[in-house]
């Protein structure tokens, strides 16, 4: 391990950090991090919410307290690509030294503009049920279904700021004017093409059959998969997808609609075949599913990092370790983060891939399953090694381990490389600040 350690350090890296140079992956990283207390915070109202007990949430429901836990979460991951928008292109701005205000302000306005903002409702006129447009902006949109669509959207409208903002466009005001007013009146014709640009496009996409940019994009990534029935094949696709994506910070939300439909044809068609004592038809593919959702359990990364030598992964790890084993990984892929960062690409991207295929290997030849897919109905923060045991028995739990330790083998080498750097940045930082320390010293004694 330790050889594999010094080779992967030797490899990645320099090429890490000549890639997190570049003022895009800078801004990326940092506008990431920036999220990173929304995610924290939220995540103990989440895991109460849906605390992995049958009943709960319709318990909560009755007392009347569940539809405010889930405005609660709304209003951090239901428009978490707003806090994303702006942190980006803050960060971004920063990155090219233009106004970092203006630009994260122009970019939201931008992001918001180019939503659809009415939402079809059901009202009744005259004694009838009819269709009725409100307006409105849909939280699919504000959430993890716009959040690749936000990150273009900053990146985008902050460069064109940053370059707009230093040919001689901008408003000229007398000294005079205070500083604050100066700089949000004097970019007023950069925002007024920007702002021109933006119109530009949503009408453009207004005349697809897609109606607006986030459905055209949905549709694009969506497309190739709505045609994929439930097999071992198409759920390692779509699984090896998500991470590919998610590593790029496009949203597992994107997905939902193919992956949708072929987890709820599994879970009823098993379900179903389960109660008349018949054969389930998507055995297979429910294991590899499972499977390859344990190899992604983040709560060994967050322990890796409770270990780590690095002040800021050590802490990041404690504060992600409860909501990893319930599921919740939004946490560490913004605050470390995991997204766009060149050091996990391989284990983001490989390592359920793995999984997948060993999963189906050791299903149809040495450790067959018998599923009660009714444990699919527990709530989605139920920590992996309980549902799965509790599913299918000793060998889904073997081939859980098993699964769990590919995702050991695989993060835990790039843990420790991503720990090595950090911690040289921070002892870097140290020396740094000890050594102004002791020229300020230095100066005051001389002064004295």
């Amino acid at each position: 391990m330790d050889k594999l350690e010094q080779f992967l350090s030797s490899k990645l890296l320099p090429m890490s950090e000549k890639l997190q140079k570049n003022k895009v992956l800078a801004a990326l990283m940092e506008g990431f991090i920036r999220t990173s207390p929304i995610t924290l915070g939220i995540a103990f109202i989440t895991i109460l919410g849906n605390f992995p007990i049958p009943g709960w949430t319709d318990y909560l429901s009755k007392i009347g307290v569940f539809p405010h836990v889930e405005a609660i979460t709304n209003g951090a991951t239901g428009v978490f690509s707003l806090y994303v928008v702006y942190s980006l292109a803050y960060a971004y701005a920063k990155q090219l030294g233009a106004n970092e205000r203006n630009s994260s302000i122009i970019s939201l306005a931008s992001f918001v503009m180019l939503m659809p903002q009415q939402v079809m409702t059901t009202v009744t006129q005259d004694g009838q049920v009819v269709e009725q447009a409100i307006g409105a902006l849909k939280l699919d949109y504000l959430g993890g279904q716009g959040l690749f669509i936000g990150m273009i959207v900053a990146l985008l409208v902050t460069r064109v700021y940053a370059f707009l903002s230093k040919k001689n466009i901008m408003l000229k005001l007398p000294e005079s004017v205070p500083p604050m007013v100066t700089q949000s009146l004097s970019p007023v014709f950069v925002v007024t093409i920007i702002f021109a640009v933006v119109f530009v496009i949503r009408v453009l996409f207004g005349f697809t059959p897609s109606g607006n940019v986030f459905q055209f994009f949905m549709e694009v990534i969506n497309a190739p998969l709505n045609s994929l029935v439930a097999s071992p094949i198409s759920i390692i696709l779509i699984m090896e997808l998500l991470a590919v994506l998610w590593f790029f910070g496009i949203h597992n939300a994107v997905l939902q609609g193919p992956l949708g439909a072929i987890s709820l044809t599994m879970v009823v068609g098993n379900i179903t075949a389960f109660q008349q004592g018949q054969e389930l038809p998507y055995l297979i593919p429910s294991v590899i599913y499972m499977g390859m959702f344990a190899s992604g359990f983040m709560g060994f990364v967050t322990f890796f990092m409770i270990k780590s030598k690095s002040a800021k992964m050590k802490q990041l790890g404690k504060l992600s370790f409860i909501p990893s084993i319930f599921n919740i990984t939004e946490p560490i892929m913004f605050g470390m983060p995991i997204i766009l960062n060149p050091i996990f690409f391989i284990p983001q991207v490989l390592t359920q891939l793995i999984a997948g295929f060993l999963t189906w290997g050791l299903t149809t030849t040495i450790l067959p399953v018998s599923l009660n897919p009714t444990m699919s109905l527990l709530p989605w923060t139920t920590p992996t090694f309980i549902k799965m045991p509790l599913s299918g028995g000793l060998n889904y739990t073997i081939i859980m381990v098993l699964s769990m330790i590919v995702g050991i083998v695989m993060w835990y080498p790039f843990i420790k490389i991503a720990d090595k750097k950090e911690y040289e940045l921070e002892l870097a930082a140290e020396a740094k600040e000890k050594e102004q320390s002791a020229e300020q010293l230095k100066a005051e004694g001389i002064q004295a």
